[in-house]
Order: structure tokens, then C-alpha cells, then sequence
């Protein structure tokens, strides 16, 4: 359950090679065979999530759960690495597609909260395809390099995590996240301040 360092990826789409998560997902129809032995069909209620490029049932979702591509993911980081906010960092795939991420590095100065003591800034996406999790995106000071820290990022008071739902308007909300993630900026900014004050008293 490790992801990859892909620092050196010049692009974001050779981020998503280097991190193996070249590959889509799409929705399939469920059946199951009643007591009359009449199969029935199951769209109503689930589809089952599958990767196109193995075949492996990734998880079940609602009919109405819109995909997140891994690409429009990874092209969510296309404007920030673009215009120097931000350089790739890590990405990884988790239990065979399940959940992916992809970090970016915010050029932003780190907050010395004592000496030998420095806080990063890190931008997550995370993204489930087994219908387990929303999209998450948003400030970080966890470097996400394993399910662990992950998991960790995701429970951590000081990540400011926006929650996307996976609706038809996913990557509409996606892309218009930026200005929200400003807001999240600050709010990190500050509880960073908070900790130096805290690593100044006995």
C-alpha cells in the first residue's frame, strides 16, 4: 500500500503514469436470478464499479453516483503546478483501485513552530472508487505516501479537507474549488500560528 514519489514528473499527465493510475473506471449493470429463476435487473438500486483495464469489481454504488477519472483528478493539480503554486509531490493506488490520491507540494513558506521544528503545506485529492468515501481536497501538513498516512491526513484536525460528493456536478464543484481552498489556506495558516504560540510555552 505504498504510492509513489513523482517529484520529477514534469506534467500531471505523467504524474498519473508514474503513479499507475493510467486506467478509468465505469459502472456496470448487477443482476441476480429471483425465485422464479427470472434474472433481475439491479440498476435501480446498485451498479458495480469496474476497471476497464482488468476487469476487477472495484465496489458497488447508486445509480445515480457520478465517476471521478483518476485523469480528472490528477488535471485538478494542472492549473496549480501551471501557474508555480505547487509541485507534484506523491500519488498512489490503494487495494487495486479502490482509492487513489495525488499530492502537490504548496510553494508556500514553512511555519517554524520551534527550532528544528518546520510545517509543510501539502494540497490532497483523494478519491474512492468502491463507494466508500467522498472526493476530499484541500490543505494538509501530513506528507500522504501510504494507506496510513492517508488515513491519517484524513482524520487530522490540522487538514483542512473540503468533501466533494460524487454528483453529476463532481467535477463542475471540483473545479471551482481554488477559491474555497484560499479560505482553507488561512485556516491553516492559523492553526500553524496556534502551534508556534503552544511550542513557545513551558
Amino acid at each position: 500500500n505504498l504510492g509513489s514519489v513523482i517529484q520529477n514528473a514534469p506534467t500531471v499527465a505523467e504524474g498519473l503514469v508514474l503513479a499507475g493510475a493510467d486506467w478509468e473506471v465505469e459502472k456496470k449493470s448487477m443482476y441476480f436470478t429471483n425465485a422464479e429463476g427470472v434474472q433481475v435487473n439491479m440498476d435501480a438500486f446498485q451498479k458495480a464499479m469496474v476497471r476497464k483495464d482488468n476487469g476487477v469489481i472495484l465496489g458497488t454504488v447508486g445509480p445515480k453516483t457520478e465517476i471521478l477519472q483518476n485523469k480528472d483528478a490528477f488535471n485538478f493539480f494542472d492549473p496549480i503546478i501551471e501557474s508555480g503554486e505547487a509541485t507534484l509531490e506523491t500519488a498512489g493506488v490503494l487495494d487495486e483501485g479502490r482509492k487513489i490520491w495525488v499530492m502537490a507540494k504548496a510553494k508556500l513558506d514553512p511555519f517554524v513552530i520551534a527550532t528544528g521544528d518546520e510545517v509543510l503545506s501539502y494540497v490532497l485529492l483523494s478519491n474512492s472508487h468502491d463507494g466508500t468515501m467522498a472526493v476530499r481536497v484541500g490543505f494538509t501538513p501530513i506528507r500522504v505516501v501510504c494507506a496510513n498516512t492517508l488515513a491519517i491526513a484524513h482524520g487530522a484536525k490540522d487538514s483542512q479537507l473540503i468533501r466533494v460528493r460524487h454528483s453529476r456536478k463532481v467535477k463542475e464543484n471540483l473545479s471551482n474549488i481554488r477559491d474555497v481552498m484560499k479560505i482553507a489556506e488561512a485556516s491553516f495558516q492559523a492553526t500553524a500560528e496556534q502551534y508556534k504560540l503552544l511550542a513557545t510555552r513551558n
